[in-house]
């Protein structure tokens, strides 16, 4: 059994693949065995914003995480239905961003889903 200590919420979670990187149970953060648990190329920005997603003809409201020029992650209270691969239009505060999304995180109240930037 293979302990992992997760470096945001400081809780461990346990594997039985030493090469398992799955995110952590508690807070969702996701680790990576290639590059450690930033994958992202540029300085995130921890910033919480209301944002609305225009997706499958819907619009959801969500909360955004972090973000950074390429992408950024958000928080939608409930499951998210969407895959990987599908695009997503964002609107936050006076601008709108299209994005696909990269990572989707299933918790058991709230969906955490990592998006790239498309413009």
């Amino acid at each position: 059994m293979f302990k992992q200590l997760c470096p945001k919420c400081g809780r461990n979670s346990y594997s039985a693949a030493e090469e398992s990187y799955l995110p952590c149970p508690y807070c969702g953060f996701r680790f990576s065995g290639t590059s450690g648990p930033d994958r992202r190329h540029e300085e995130r920005i921890a910033k919480e914003d209301d944002v609305v997603l225009a997706f499958q003809g819907r619009r959801l409201e969500a909360k955004s995480i972090d973000f950074s020029t390429e992408g950024m992650a958000i928080k939608i209270f409930g499951q998210f239905l969407g895959r990987i691969g599908d695009t997503i239009d964002i609107s936050r505060e006076d601008s709108q961003i299209h994005t696909k999304v990269a990572w989707i995180n299933q918790l058991s109240d709230r969906s955490i889903v990592g998006l790239r930037r498309l413009n």
